[in-house]
């Protein structure tokens, strides 16, 4: 797939911007502070509805407005065995976001029920300098970066993890009316059927999907290592909920935590509460590596996800790569170049000078950006 052009208004700095871009590398260069990032940042929020860098919708909204409108027509694409590519028809994707209200989407101008209803139809990878989070970050921010991979593979994820979080809800609502003595346990156990059905198929699938990411992962980061350093990547679950008899060890783990559970008005375990846990020879990679570890290692964890949506999905995603060239050393900004140089994917660079860029791109699009105005540049090896 690739994004034909986008539509920005009141978005951060731009007011009003109108880009098309090239289905190969699109280059977006300028001084810092001028609003490079932020095209970047409204091609994400067009693929997941939400911001890479703030969790506060409103904060993207230009100051003094009340509101921020996207757009962006998508052309797909399928490959086949030989990963040749097969076009396909296009999409339109806008959202709506006004102050103080909930965001809107239309997909090909028809409005949108859920929000979620976007996941998938622009997908994208992007590597950024907040991406170290996934290391360092909290445990949800790790299992958002789950969920979103996920979803975009299989829809069938996308639905057990709503049907989950609505069945979580009121699970925690009737525990506190247990707790003030307004319900009784005994009410508990159709919640918990509803729990332990949507949560089993997400834990199932989040099993067999870190199987192929851990195993992707590994061999990523043997290579930009040049074989020095292993790389594990664990899933933990909080109720000790293995790959086998999931159902049967979901239930039980509720059923342990009832007490406490009532008394802090939460569900304890269950997927909201599980974690990835990254390792370098049995090392926790948060606690005990290097930060220049533990941004190999976010590298390796995003080209894996790169790797597994293109083989699952039999396309090629869109790549965003934010300012990275400041954020890797030098021998590992050419490998990450060199085999994305190599793949057919809609690129998109963002630099404060196109010298930074480790390898030469002949044909390509690029964009000057200053002060929040975009104009088309030529660059100057």
């Amino acid at each position: 797939m690739f994004l034909t052009d986008i539509i920005f208004r009141n978005f951060r700095n731009y007011e009003s911007l109108n880009l098309k871009f090239s289905p190969g590398v699109n280059l977006i260069t300028g001084k810092n502070a001028q609003g490079k990032t932020n095209i970047l940042e409204g091609i994400y929020f067009l693929s997941t509805a939400k911001s890479h860098r703030t969790n506060h919708d409103d904060e993207l909204i230009q100051h003094g407005k009340q509101w921020f409108y996207l757009k962006g027509n998508v052309s797909y694409s399928k490959v086949d065995s030989q990963r040749i590519s097969i076009p396909n028809p296009t999409s339109a994707v806008e959202v709506i976001n006004t102050y103080g209200e909930k965001k809107r989407v239309r997909i090909n101008g028809k409005p949108q029920d859920k929000i979620s209803s976007l996941i998938g139809k622009i997908n994208v990878v992007m590597f950024s300098p907040e991406d170290l989070s996934l290391i360092k970050g909290s445990p949800g921010e790790r299992r958002r970066f789950l969920d979103i991979l996920i979803s975009r593979i299989s829809p069938s994820y996308l639905l057990a993890l709503q049907e989950y979080y609505s069945s979580l809800n009121q699970r925690n609502e009737l525990l506190k009316n247990i707790r003030d003595k307004r319900a009784t346990s005994d009410t508990l156990d159709s919640w918990d059927d509803l729990l332990v059905k949507s949560g089993s198929e997400i834990l199932r699938q989040r099993f067999y999907m870190i199987s192929e990411l851990s195993q992707m992962a590994k061999e990523k980061h043997s290579q930009l290592t040049s074989g020095q350093e292993e790389l594990g990547i664990e899933y933990k679950s909080e109720g000790n909920i293995n790959s086998s008899d999931i159902e049967e060890l979901f239930r039980k783990s509720l059923r342990g935590f009832v007490d406490s559970d009532i008394r802090r008005g939460l569900t304890s375990v269950g997927p909201h509460r599980d974690d990835l846990i990254f390792t370098i020879a049995c090392l926790d990679t948060k606690k005990f590596c290097s930060q220049g570890q533990q941004r190999t290692s976010v590298l390796s964890l995003k080209l894996a996800n790169m790797e597994l949506m293109i083989k699952k999905l039999n396309e090629y995603p869109i790549i965003l790569l934010d300012d990275v060239t400041s954020e890797l050393d030098e021998n590992r900004a050419s490998f990450l170049f060199e085999l994305l140089s190599n793949i057919p994917a809609q690129t998109f660079v963002t630099a404060t000078d196109f010298n930074n860029i480790p390898i030469r791109v002949p044909d390509c699009t690029s964009f000057i950006v200053e002060k929040g105005r975009v104009k088309s540049g030529t660059p100057e090896y």
